[in-house]
């Protein structure tokens, strides 16, 4: 792993990772202490807990970029229901080769990538290291534990990240394959690959830390224990415990804090003035003091209103929504510019995300229908088809009917999910992890089961070069 050292910035109450190397810049904050005098007390603690949601963050230059801009896109483009127009930045462009030349060790994004989910984990390590130091202030809200509990929840979503996209499927090929596993704050340690179940045990054990500590409340911009139990509904869903998987998505549901989103909530939902829905569980917090930079936050690439203007969702996803779907015309749309553009079919414009301060959704309480629906479809599929038509027609299209039996429910199932969830972080690894090959409408690129770009992600060519106990995913 690349050799780091952290800044603990009190004033921001956030902390910072910066790599040894040249190829990062290094600020000076406006006030820091050293790692054995960083965490101190409770106050310090929260204001190093409130860093990791930071490290969440698109920052200014794209050298942080995950779940607020770089996962969710990469789950779409990789995928079958979206593509990058013809005419482009060049970002995310080999994206559309039916080549596959995006799957290499040397792309940028796959090493950006990479990079931020190991400095959020190194941070929640050096968090986790003060563990039973730290006492109970009465005159600050909260307490440690709750704190700790938020640590453990964020580096078991960084390591499900990572095993999800750098490695196979739980008991598919490789097993050997997970990735490194760093859980103590050791800063220049190099570390060879876990395996895959290693890494899956480690999420387990930080989930039923993280349950046991992490308080109800918290508010919807850090995780609190509605957020784990929907992270251990998606971690039952990748070991293929659907009978768990559904109890835990049932869990979710029955949990009155929060409201499935309604069909009269869709049109407005990724409005700022939304934030506060009670759909959402965990969002990524953005204000106009910690905007992402023009280049590389979610809206320089998505809609017709950003930078860029240049990802889309294809005519094939856009024909799946019947004319009532209140969907069509609020989040997708096939009018205005995208009709100007050379693209054949013509691209779907996505309109979740207009506006660089709106918070970027994580976690939202309908990903709980369609964990269960899932793991129904493995265990009382006749249930799932049930509950699919019902919830497609009482939330989103009055007019819903599907009839399908078998493998087409599971397809019918994971698109409705697309259709909700677009560009919300899910459908490369949706498609991964129930092994369904597909091809790109638009673009023509297809995958499989069979081909190591559907398997794993490559090791960037950063990581290989600086840990040599690390060995490429085989195929690459």
């Amino acid at each position: 792993m690349k050799k780091i050292k952290v800044l603990l910035i009190l004033l921001a109450g956030v902390t910072s990772l910066t790599s040894c190397k040249d190829d990062f810049s290094e600020e000076t904050p406006p006030i820091t202490l050293p790692l054995d005098q960083a965490i101190t007390n409770e106050k310090v603690l929260n204001s190093a807990v409130n860093g990791l949601y930071g490290l969440y963050q698109t920052n200014s230059d794209g050298s942080l970029n995950s779940y607020g801009a770089l996962i969710p896109t990469l789950q779409e483009l990789l995928a079958d229901n979206a593509f990058v127009a013809i005419v482009n930045s060049n970002r995310f462009s080999t994206t559309r080769d039916p080549n596959l030349t995006f799957y290499t060790q040397n792309s940028g994004d796959i090493a950006t990538l990479w990079n931020t989910l190991y400095k959020i984990i190194a941070n929640a390590n050096f968090i986790l290291s003060y563990e039973g130091k730290i006492s109970d202030d009465p005159n600050t809200s909260g307490t440690p534990q709750n704190l700790f509990g938020q640590a453990y929840a964020v580096r078991a979503l960084a390591y499900s990240t990572l095993v999800s996209l750098f490695s196979d499927n739980f008991n598919g090929s490789n097993p050997e394959y997970g990735v490194p596993m760093p859980l103590e704050f050791k800063p220049g340690a190099n570390l060879p690959r876990s395996s895959v179940k290693q890494v899956y045990d480690q999420i387990f054990a930080d989930l039923t830390n993280a349950s046991s500590k992490i308080g109800t409340g918290n508010g919807n911009k850090k995780f609190n224990s509605a957020a784990v139990d929907v992270l251990f509904s998606r971690y039952y869903l990748a070991t293929k415990n659907y009978v768990q998987a559904n109890t835990y998505a049932q869990k979710v549901l029955n949990n009155s804090s929060y409201t499935l989103l309604p069909s009269s909530g869709v049109a407005n939902y990724f409005t700022s003035s939304s934030e506060n829905n009670s759909e959402t569980i965990f969002q990524i917090d953005y204000n106009s003091l910690d905007l992402p930079g023009a280049n590389d936050g979610i809206t320089a690439t998505w809609s017709s209103t950003g930078r860029y203007k240049q990802n889309f969702a294809t005519q094939t996803f856009f024909a799946k929504m019947g004319a009532n779907d209140v969907r069509r015309g609020t989040w997708y749309r096939n009018t205005g510019y995208v009709l100007t553009l050379g693209d054949n079919p013509k691209p779907i414009d996505v309109m979740k995300y207009t506006t660089t301060d709106r918070d970027i959704v994580v976690i939202r309480k309908t990903e709980a229908v369609f964990n269960q629906l899932e793991a129904l479809y493995y265990t009382n599929p006749a249930d799932a088809l049930l509950k699919l038509n019902n919830w497609v027609r009482t939330n989103r299209d009055s007019g819903y009917v599907y009839t399908g039996t078998g493998t087409d429910l599971l397809n019918e199932i994971l698109m409705q999910k697309d259709l909700e969830f677009f560009l919300e972080g899910f459908r490369y690894s949706d498609l991964k992890r129930n092994g369904i090959s597909f091809q790109n409408p638009q673009t023509q690129v297809a995958l499989s089961p069979s081909k190591v770009q559907f398997r794993s992600l490559p090791i960037p060519q950063s990581e290989l070069n600086t840990n040599a106990l690390i060995q490429q995913y085989p195929g690459y």
